[in-house]
């Protein structure tokens, strides 16, 4: 079966969907852009935290496969807070004390992320009532 040239019909479908494509494309890539710049935002409160914590310290991120990620780790209220940093914001934490994965203060204490907001919910609640 001999194959037939497009049409102006088809070319202009092929047109269309590249089009949608291409818009589509740009789409995610200004979602990650905002998802992005969330994550650093992030990051600079998650040092600024870190600086007003004592026993703070950063460690490579065991569960990341990507490499360069790390995890803070803090301690609120008494309490282990983590959260993942990005190799892009690792320059807002030199400051930390840098621990191998498998120093005492880097090991996760098994609470899930809805505890870590609890958490800081009520030591930002204790805080809060204090100066009253």
């Amino acid at each position: 079966m001999e194959q037939q040239p497009p049409n102006d019909l088809t070319t202009a479908r092929m047109q269309h969907a590249v089009r949608k494509y291409a818009t589509a494309l740009m789409q995610i890539e200004d979602t990650e852009r905002e998802r992005d710049g969330a994550y650093r935002e992030r990051a600079h409160l998650v040092a600024l935290l870190a600086t007003m914590t004592t026993g703070a310290v950063i460690a490579p991120a065991g569960d990341v496969d990507e490499p360069g990620w790390q995890i803070a780790y803090l301690k609120i209220g008494g309490r282990q807070c983590s959260w993942h940093i990005a190799p892009r914001d690792a320059d807002l934490f030199e400051h930390l004390k840098h621990v191998p994965a498998d120093d005492p203060r880097a090991q996760w204490d098994g609470r899930t992320t809805d505890d870590k907001y609890a958490r800081i919910r009520q030591h930002t609640r204790a805080i809060s009532l204090q100066g009253r």
